[in-house]
């Protein structure tokens, strides 16, 4: 822990941090005992039909004395109430400041999502350990997939609820410029479209354009020869990857696929589309209890380029934090057909895995499964 380090600035650093997730556990903790206090008082004194009128203005006083807005005041006070009855372990973390306030929002967040008591216990027992020396964008990914692997059925129901429910709209401004918002889109569909536009704009040169604007351009472009006769692109033709369970393939559950990266998922019932397509480079992944890859087999007659995408299975992203893999660059290992990769010695330096091209798919797992027994199995089409 960073803070046992020899260097007394650096744990003076992380003592600050911990004052500072304990300053904020006084400040949810009083808001909770003021408003459970206002709120015994308005149901002794108050009528009935007055009571949550009341109530409103208890909420705006504690937001005044917070310096929060009317829907901070809410967010807040639901997580608060999320974590203090619902998550235990990690309200006893924050209240002894191995957790700060935004890590316990992002906690309170998952559990809303979460159908089952059981489920919610599960992530009240196993999250403390991992966010308190993770960041707040690994926990992010990491309730993502705690979530989809809890409850793979009310992933697939949220997900027909919410692409149901997918929109294209455009704001304009006064300035004569706008923006464009598509929302609800499938993740799998905004990953293709993502590396088609990266793919594009790299690929000119001599352009004093920035990359950036290059990716607007194209996307403006492609939208401006929409034509209704055409198939929608349902299918990324670029390289994406994902994990998926091997015990949803083999159909003994429907465990949603993840993405290399660990950001989104694609339910098993929408999986089950490309799956029967074919044309996919077929890898088997062993893995730990927390997702990290231990061993990455492919059985092919060119192993060298597919071994070189396996990398970004085993790493998912850059060590280095805040780091994100882009789509420049190899790195290659093994010349054996059926080679193996497995974890490397740590080191300080990053390393950033890459793929420049990887199409979305699922093939049968090879016969040879006795020597690794994989848990999930990775996929490129």
């Amino acid at each position: 822990m960073i803070e046992s380090s020899s260097d007394a600035r650096v744990g003076f650093l992380a003592e600050l941090r911990r004052e500072n997730a304990l300053a904020e556990y006084r400040r949810w903790s009083a808001t909770l005992e003021y408003l459970d206090a206002e709120t015994a008082r308005i149901e002794r004194e108050v009528e009935p039909q007055q009571r949550e009128l009341a109530l409103a203005a208890v909420r705006s006083v504690i937001a005044q004395a917070n310096g929060w807005s009317e829907h901070q005041i809410t967010a807040r006070i639901h997580e608060a109430e999320t974590a203090r009855g619902e998550l235990q372990n990690v309200w006893a973390a924050f209240g002894e400041g191995l957790l700060d306030a935004a890590r316990v929002s992002i906690i309170a967040a998952g559990a809303w999502k979460l159908t089952q008591e059981r489920s919610i216990a599960k992530l009240d027992r196993r999250v403390v350990a991992y966010a308190t020396t993770h960041t707040t964008g690994e926990l992010h990914q990491w309730i993502k997939r705690f979530i989809a692997r809890v409850e793979p059925d009310e992933v697939e129901k949220r997900y027909e609820d919410i692409v149901a429910e997918r929109s294209v709209t455009i704001h304009h401004h006064e300035d004569g410029t706008g923006d464009l918002y598509a929302e609800n889109l499938p993740s799998y569909v905004l990953a293709g479209i993502d590396q088609r536009l990266d793919h594009a704009a790299k690929t000119v040169t001599e352009d004093e354009r920035t990359i950036a604007q290059r990716r607007a351009d194209f996307l403006v472009d492609a939208l401006d020869h929409i034509d209704p006769d055409n198939e929608p692109a349902r299918t990324p033709n670029l390289a994406i990857g994902v994990m998926v369970p091997a015990s949803t393939l083999a159909g003994i559950d429907d465990q949603p696929a993840i993405s290399a990266d660990r950001d989104w998922v694609i339910p098993a019932n929408v999986l089950r589309t490309p799956a029967e397509s074919g044309h996919t480079f077929w890898y088997r992944l062993l893995v730990d209890e927390n997702d990290n890859i231990l061993a990455t087999r492919y059985d092919g007659r060119y192993p060298p380029d597919h071994l070189r995408n396996a990398i970004r299975f085993r790493d998912g992203t850059c060590r280095y934090p805040r780091m994100e893999p882009s789509h420049k660059g190899h790195s290659r290992d093994g010349d054996e057909e059926g080679a193996e990769l497995r974890p490397r010695p740590p080191r300080t330096t990053p390393r950033r895995p890459h793929l420049r091209r990887q199409p979305l798919g699922l093939v049968p797992p090879p016969s040879q499964t006795q020597d690794l027994q994989p848990r999930r199995a990775a996929a490129l089409r």
